[in-house]
């Protein structure tokens, strides 16, 4: 049995649920800390009353105009059925009881070293806790899947990590798997979020598209 993080809506939106990307000050996990607590995963995904808190990481290099995105497809055999295929811009997962060690117990704590892990066993970066800023936050009612997930948005600085675009496009290739991956120029990316507007005629992620909107423009 797998648990992970979970919060009930109501402590976390006190009246109605925001949707879309949100401010970083439009949430204040510290306040709820106390109302987090770790559940079984299979029974979370079909309850909607429950958020299951998931840290999205975009990575970057680059800062004003010349701030591009590591973006990648993922492969149409997906172990999540409904993205497969589908472009996104962010690497995140569930937090669990072993990301609560080493004295993490405030939600900033937990949510980095989350943050931390899921960056090292997806993408194989290690970039350190100094380069996670946070960007915002993500929640989205539309489908079932995203009503029962709320996401919390890092930007992740990789410019101090040593190597070529290139050959950081390569290692994460390597980690990750993705049908295939790549930069792109983060003023770019408003205009390719359209269906069937992306790379190669792909499309984004829902997730990303909100992310992409709120960090980068519409």
């Amino acid at each position: 049995m797998r648990v992970i993080l979970v919060v009930e809506r109501c402590h976390l939106f006190p009246g109605l649920s925001p949707q879309g990307f949100l401010p970083p000050g439009a949430i204040d996990l510290e306040a709820v800390a106390g109302r987090l607590f770790f559940a079984e995963r299979d029974y979370m995904e079909q309850c909607s009353h429950f958020k299951q808190v998931i840290p999205y990481l975009v990575l970057t290099r680059g800062e004003g105009a010349a701030t591009r995105v590591l973006c990648y497809q993922r492969r149409t055999k997906h172990t999540e059925a409904r993205l497969g295929g589908l472009w996104s811009v962010g690497f995140g997962g569930h937090i669990e009881p072993e990301d609560s060690g080493a004295g993490a117990r405030r939600s900033a704590a937990l949510l980095e070293a989350t943050a931390l892990r899921e960056m090292q066993e997806e993408t194989g970066l290690e970039p350190g806790a100094g380069a996670l800023r946070l960007a915002g936050y993500i929640n989205s009612d539309a489908h079932d899947v995203s009503s029962v997930h709320f996401g919390v948005v890092y930007r992740v600085a990789l410019d101090a990590l040593p190597g070529s675009d290139d050959e950081l496009i390569r290692l994460v290739s390597a980690q990750a798997e993705p049908h295939q991956a790549r930069w792109i120029d983060a003023r770019e990316l408003p205009a390719l979020l359209a269906d069937g507007a992306g790379p190669d005629g792909g499309s984004f992620e829902d997730w990303s598209k909100l992310a992409v909107r709120g960090m980068f423009g519409q």
